[in-house]
């Protein structure tokens, strides 16, 4: 039966496949949030890389009138500064063309701009959700049952597709004893909870200690002259 795992960060990720392979689970697939929107929305879409974001940016500014911006916009760290604006906007799911502002209604333009640089399968956080939920049907075959793990709080750019899968597939959020989000309240995603508890260390654990215990215990030994062997 496939099932579809999503973890927040590399290693999460390689702990959840060891715990697989112990288990001699398949159909397992362990992915992000942005690579489970990618999955669902079809083809060879995916997130958009910030290497490539970053490189657009940078290629896409010298044509861009920045209004306000303009007298910086040829600054060392103006790239990296917009490519992190549009990363946090992305998954806040802001709009900046509705902020209102000069220097937003600048930075929309340069969005714009930029996103038609980007490769032609890398698409944007909304765009991927929207894509995403016109084939929401095939989410029982794509995707199966979903697990969220080691997630205190999601990004609200993802949280209208996790909302919508959860009336479609069985989507549980694996919170442990970490933080539940308000926003799931009222939601068909089920709550799991677990009490704090004291990792216990295992021989290989205490094994280490000991080594490490050793190998201080020499360190902190005084630096004196070895005696001279007498006859």
């Amino acid at each position: 039966m496939r099932r579809t795992v999503v973890v927040h960060t590399i290693l999460a990720g390689h702990m959840v496949r060891v715990h697989a392979a112990r288990r001699n689970e398949a159909g397992v697939q362990v992915v992000t949030m942005g690579q489970l929107a990618a999955r669902l929305a079809g083809g060879l879409l995916q997130p958009v890389d910030l290497n490539v974001l970053k490189e657009a940016v940078s290629a896409t500014l010298p044509d861009v009138e920045m209004g306000e911006l303009e007298p910086i916009k040829g600054l060392p760290g103006m790239a990296s500064a917009v490519t992190a604006t549009f990363d946090k906007a992305w998954r806040a799911g802001i709009d900046l063309s509705d902020v209102g502002h000069p220097r937003a209604g600048a930075l929309a333009s340069l969005e714009q701009a930029v996103v038609r640089r980007l490769p032609a399968s890398m698409k944007r956080p909304r765009d991927l959700v929207e894509m995403a939920l016109r084939r929401i049907g095939h989410a029982p075959a794509v995707i199966g049952a979903l697990e969220i793990q080691g997630h205190s709080e999601m990004s609200p750019c993802w949280r209208p597709l996790l909302i919508a899968l959860a009336g479609t597939i069985p989507a549980s959020w694996i919170a442990g004893p970490r933080h539940v989000p308000d926003w799931l309240k009222g939601t068909k995603v089920e709550v799991v909870t677990a009490p704090a508890t004291e990792p216990q260390p295992d021989g290989h654990t205490f094994l280490g200690q000991q080594v490490l215990a050793h190998h201080v215990g020499i360190a902190a030994m005084p630096n004196e002259p070895l005696a001279q062997p007498t006859l």
